[in-house]
Formats: structure tokens, sequence, C-alpha cells
């Protein structure tokens, strides 16, 4: 894994620890939750999310 794609999970993983309880303070929509919630997913998990955009059942 390079440089780049380590910074990356990084990130991923610190938004889908401490974004959600700060955005909870400040009323975010239901929608930005579920996307940051997406980002921590992997493989069949997130593409089967029913909360993937486009998701098909």
């Amino acid at each position: 894994m390079g440089n780049a794609d380590a910074l990356v999970s990084e990130l991923a993983s610190w938004l889908v620890r401490h974004a959600p309880p700060r955005l909870l303070a400040q009323d975010a929509p239901d929608n930005l939750l579920h996307r940051i919630r997406l980002i921590g997913l992997t493989g069949p998990a997130r593409w089967t999310d029913p909360h993937w955009p486009n998701h098909r059942y």
C-alpha cells in the first residue's frame, strides 16, 4: 500500500469514528450520517447496503 493509500485509509477511519457524534450534535441529516458510515464499509457490504446511492433491491 502506498503512502497515499495509507493516508486515505487513516482519514476514512477517523471520519467513521469521530465524525458521527460531532455531526449528530449539529443535527446533521440522516443521509449525511449514512454516507459517513458507508465510508467504513468494504467489499460487498458497501455495495449491498440499502443506503448506497443507486442501490437496487
